[in-house]
């Protein structure tokens, strides 16, 4: 049962709270060096892509102490992913707090799936939920109310210091780097993302990324090819608390794959990092994916956490 009193400071989020919110996924990552936090560009690339388009105030939630301060945070991804994320204050884990917003969590999720689909309500549930391996605490909390890991790990977190030597980016003739120019760009950026992901981005729908909360449009960096067309590109998000720089997605079009051009954009972008005041980079990426994971060691990321997906299945 959720104990409301425990949750009394529960809210759903609304676009004015982002700075907060951020700050405290900030907050969390200089306490903890990263282990059981997102990064604060996970949180607006989570408003801004998986959310593009959608009621922020039904899929992200957060809750407060009696002084107003954030100290926990619940992300409900959208009905197809059957899945939530959960970050709590260091100063709170392991406990009844959080064991009641995993509670919460899950009935959120529920309801989720069940106004989607006219059948959940009659057939098992499956969610999920990702840990890194080193937060304890959660692996514990998750496995006292029946999940199970997979048995490989899902992604990797990887970091790289910025304060040590960044070679200077190298293009093939006639290529540039830059930032994304405005919203008339949003039918090269859909072109660009869909042949990277081999996914099926529409103009419209990179239009609603660019006009969510905490997307900004200069920190969307493209590789330019010499036919005008954007032959790669990624997004940097930047966090003056715990000084450190996010890769958000980072991509590369099949037609100019091969050409170096991945790693001189992350170079460039390196450099941006480390003159915004930033001393880390951070990366993740899925552990099933040579070709990501080659080219992140190449640019001098090494792996610090693993993370697993934890599941449980529901009963009808």
């Amino acid at each position: 049962m959720i104990n409301e009193r425990i949750l009394a400071g529960l809210r759903a989020f609304q676009p004015e709270d982002l700075r907060r919110v951020l700050n405290f996924v900030g907050t969390c990552c200089t306490i903890t060096d990263f282990c059981g936090c997102f990064h604060p560009g996970d949180i607006s690339h989570f408003l801004s892509n998986r959310l593009r388009g959608q009621n922020l105030s039904q899929h992200l939630f957060f809750t407060q102490d009696t002084n107003g301060q954030v100290n926990a945070l619940i992300m409900i991804h959208p009905a197809r992913f059957s899945s939530f994320d959960l970050m709590v204050h260091p100063n709170q884990r392991g406990g009844e707090f959080e064991s009641q917003l995993i509670a919460w969590a899950e009935k959120a999720v529920l309801a989720l799936l069940r106004a989607e689909s006219p059948t959940a309500g009659s057939e098992p549930l499956s969610l999920s939920t990702e840990v890194m391996t080193c937060d304890l605490a959660r692996v514990s909390a998750l496995e006292r109310r029946g999940y199970q890991p997979d048995a490989q790990h899902s992604m990797m977190v990887t970091i790289r210091s910025l304060t040590e030597f960044i070679p200077e980016p190298f293009l093939p003739e006639g290529f540039t780097i830059r930032p994304a120019a405005g919203e008339h760009e949003a039918s090269l950026l859909a072109d660009v993302h869909s042949g990277a992901f081999n996914s099926n981005w529409t103009p419209e729908e990179y239009l609603k990324v660019m006009r969510s909360p905490g997307f900004d449009i200069e920190r969307e960096w493209v590789v330019v090819a010499p036919d005008g067309r954007f032959a790669a590109f990624t997004i940097i998000w930047f966090d003056p608390i715990s000084r450190s720089g996010l890769f958000e997605p980072v991509g590369c079009h099949p037609d100019f794959q091969r050409l170096g051009l991945a790693r001189a954009l992350m170079y460039d972008a390196m450099h941006e990092m480390r003159a915004q005041g930033m001393t880390t980079a951070v990366v993740l990426h899925h552990t099933d994916n040579p070709a990501s994971t080659g080219l992140y060691a190449s640019v001098g990321f090494t792996p610090k956490y693993a993370i697993t997906t934890y599941k449980k299945t529901f009963q009808a």
